[in-house]
């Protein structure tokens, strides 16, 4: 393991300088607006790092295991997965990122090779298939909609990966903290095999992070979030949901707590201000932190503190003997979300929006602001 931590880390560190260098040439790169913190241009292609990254890292596994006599004791469960299939679902997902670095894709067509990406890994073998019934313990085929089902999970962890990535360091710094708390409940469960790709992340992440951490020299892009988005959606069903209880399956929900409830907020304020979901926008929670009065590192680590904690909750909740004890987490951690989303105010201009205009009937008209009723 410490092999493919070394791997995974040496070669995005030496790779980041040439994916900057590549940005420069193919002009993928994020220039200030008012949509974006950075106050100089920076380049977006660090997903190259991170790819190269991790295919080195499986790459190690791959010559270990032929060259140097490796086992790993639960490799069968890739007897079942077409590994030539889910490296080229993998590849098109970091791919379509990449594209979208350079080009800025529609929406449609980014959505669409995103649920393209994730079909290729479904067809490849990767799927929750069956969960453990929370009665008695016994087995629910899902059927035909596991499919669905898996490529929809999928793409939910490619997009709020996607979508947390607005300030320097910040998407690696989760995703780094969320996979380690996957290799620690994997490990817990005497699993080894997913243990390694999770082993891989933590590496890539903190080797991005010496370059990515403000003040950052490069963004991974696009193309480094879906595909980090990717991976650890892969590693939750293959790793935790496919062979655990229902309940198991908020694990990583839970873990990736920060993007989540991010990512919903945003969901909900754009559709209800009538604007594109993919439209950026400064109302996420870390545009929040800054807005009141944090620095940008400040608000980075507070965010990384809270997901921590909800990895940790996540961890316990994976580990807890007992249903009732289970439950009663989910309902503390229930009761935070709801804290949390008081405190930053995350759900603020859909309210407001709602209350303003509250018992009036006919079209709606724009509120006049306090000062202007004084003025008049």
């Amino acid at each position: 393991m410490l092999i493919v931590l070394v791997v995974a880390f040496a070669t995005t560190y030496l790779m980041v300088p040439l994916s900057k260098r590549l940005a420069t040439v193919i002009g993928a790169i994020d220039y200030p607006s008012d949509r974006r913190i950075n106050n100089n241009a920076i380049p977006r292609c660090g997903g190259i790092a991170l790819y190269l990254g991790l295919l080195a890292a499986g790459a190690s596994v791959w010559i270990g295991i032929h060259f140097f006599g490796w086992t790993i004791p639960d490799f069968g469960l890739l007897n079942d997965v077409n590994l030539p299939l889910l490296f080229l679902g993998i590849t098109f997902m970091f791919a379509v990122g990449l594209a979208d670095d350079i080009t800025q894709l529609s929406p449609i067509i980014k959505f669409g090779g995103q649920i393209l990406a994730a079909i290729i890994v479904v067809v490849a073998g990767v799927s929750i298939e069956t969960i453990r019934s929370p009665l008695d313990n016994g087995t629910v085929a899902l059927g035909w909609v596991d499919y669905p089902i898996t490529v929809a999970f999928l793409v939910v962890f490619v997009n709020i990966t996607n979508l947390i990535d607005g300030l320097d360091g910040l998407a690696s710094g989760i995703i780094a903290i969320v996979s380690a708390g996957l290799l620690y409940l994997i490990l817990s469960r005497g699993g080894f095999l997913f243990a390694l790709p999770c082993i891989a992340l933590v590496g890539v992440c903190l080797a991005f992070l010496r370059f990515n951490f403000s003040p950052a020299s490069i963004f991974m892009g696009d193309s480094g979030a879906m595909l980090l988005g990717l991976l650890v959606g892969i590693i939750s069903i293959s790793g935790v949901i496919r062979t655990h209880s229902v309940i198991i399956m908020l694990v990583p929900f839970v873990m990736a707590g920060v993007p989540l409830i991010d990512t919903f907020s945003a969901i909900v304020r754009r559709r209800r201000g009538n604007q594109p979901i993919q439209q950026a926008d400064m109302g996420h929670v870390h545009h929040r932190l800054m807005e009141a009065g944090l620095s940008q590192r400040r608000s980075v680590l507070i965010l990384y503190a809270c997901s921590a904690l909800l990895t940790i909750a996540g961890a316990l909740l994976g580990v807890i003997p007992s249903v009732l004890g289970k439950w009663l987490l989910v309902v503390g951690l229930a009761l935070v979300v709801l804290i949390v989303i008081w405190r930053f105010e995350l759900f603020d201009p859909v309210l407001k929006h709602y209350f303003e205009h509250r018992g009036e009937r006919g079209p709606r008209k724009p509120h006049e602001d306090e000062d202007d009723e004084d003025e008049g």
